[in-house]
């Protein structure tokens, strides 16, 4: 027997409204891009959240979700129906609900005290909505250390997923269980096969296209190890990959050649009742799911990104309550630019569509509440 580990985040950002140099005159303004906001979550609650989360309950497959503290909020104000959905799947016994931070922050790489409140919040939110409590925890992107591993320890969570790289797994077998140096369960993503299904399942240029269920359930029977770790955004589902890829049928017909080829899906904490700890792996330098280098370039890859980056954290008192928004990793995210390949995924998801239109809104956006002087320099 042969074991899936699907893992979906579920997340949406509280997008910054597009504001212009004269918009820096006025002494309020609503910041957040509401419609917007709106827009975007209702159109992928219709194409993604809804259908799928139906789909993998109809069709008996098992997945574990995190779910930011944003996208609960956005849930509720724009689309309940997601939340009631995701809460009959929870209780239907086959969805496992996972820890993050609220915001989606990266506050795990500069703060543990903000980082260990944020984790706080949104494992309060899931009890106050969902009436759960998390054994698992996933970093925002996936961003992973031996430290943050260690915090995760100390919160009391007994499992943890970090990304497959390529330099842990020219050294590891990313297909088993392991452990980290603080002795938390750790699951290592196999991103060749996630990507598959993400970017590839409708790439028709791609050499094994079209995937069929058939044709990945048997890949997975070929890997070597026992415990196959597919992560992915859930929006890959209706969204990123349409309804009319079949990508929705893929999902149907899974679950039968699962069987056919010994295949079962497992929560993230049912792994360590099926499968022992192979090895201790220690990693010192921070890795994460985004781009090529799966790092934190995709956050602090330019100039635009760190000096925002440091000025949201030093505007902390100015905020007050809107401090948590702005420390959401989207933010920072929109403002890459990356290599080409790594810029056509960033444009996709940037709402500006230019990562220097992205740093003068949210610049602009923090004068206006800090009462810095940000516009007239980018005019001069």
């Amino acid at each position: 027997m042969k074991d899936v580990m699907f893992y979906f985040e579920l997340h949406q950002p509280f997008r910054l409204r597009p504001i212009n140099l004269t918009d820096l005159r006025g002494e309020t303004r609503d910041i957040f891009w509401d419609e917007k906001n709106e827009e975007i979550f209702k159109r992928i609650a219709v194409n993604n959240y809804i259908p799928a989360t139906q789909h993998l309950m109809e069709y008996g497959i098992r997945s574990s979700f995190s779910l930011s503290g944003t996208f609960m909020e956005q849930a509720s104000r724009y689309c309940p129906r997601v939340i009631d959905v995701i809460e009959d799947y929870v209780k239907s016994g086959l969805c496992e609900l996972m820890a993050e931070t609220y915001y989606h922050s990266l506050a795990s790489i500069w703060n543990d005290e903000e980082f260990t409140r944020q984790v706080s919040m949104q494992t309060r939110s899931l009890k106050n909505v969902f009436n759960y409590d998390p054994v698992s925890f996933r970093n925002t992107e996936l961003i992973y250390n031996d430290h943050i591993a260690e915090m995760a320890k100390k919160m009391g969570f007994r499992n943890i997923l970090a990304e497959g790289t390529d330099e842990i797994s020219s050294r590891y077998n990313v297909n088993h269980r392991y452990a980290a140096p603080s002795g938390i369960n750790l699951y290592l993503r196999n991103y060749p096969l996630s990507d598959d299904i993400s970017f590839r399942f409708s790439n028709r240029s791609w050499k094994d296209y079209p995937l069929t269920a058939d044709k990945f359930a048997r890949w997975i029977s070929l890997a070597d190890g026992d415990l196959i770790n597919l992560f992915m955004d859930y929006e890959t589902f209706g969204e990123h990959q349409r309804p009319e890829t079949g990508i929705f049928e893929f999902l149907k017909h899974l679950p039968r050649y699962f069987q056919e080829y010994g295949i079962d899906t497992i929560l993230v904490r049912e792994a360590e009742l099926r499968h022992r700890t192979r090895d201790f792996i220690s990693i010192e330098k921070t890795t994460s799911w985004a781009d090529k280098n799966r790092d934190l370039s995709a956050w602090m890859g330019n100039l635009m990104q760190v000096s925002t980056f440091d000025r949201i954290r030093e505007c902390k008192d100015k905020l007050g309550d809107l401090w948590g928004y702005f420390q959401t990793s989207d933010v920072i995210y929109y403002m890459s630019i990356g290599d080409e390949q790594d810029f056509t995924v960033h444009e996709y998801f940037n709402p500006y569509r230019s990562p220097y239109l992205a740093f003068i809104y949210t610049n602009a956006a923090l004068d206006i509440l800090c009462g810095k002087d940000y516009g007239k320099n980018v005019m001069q």
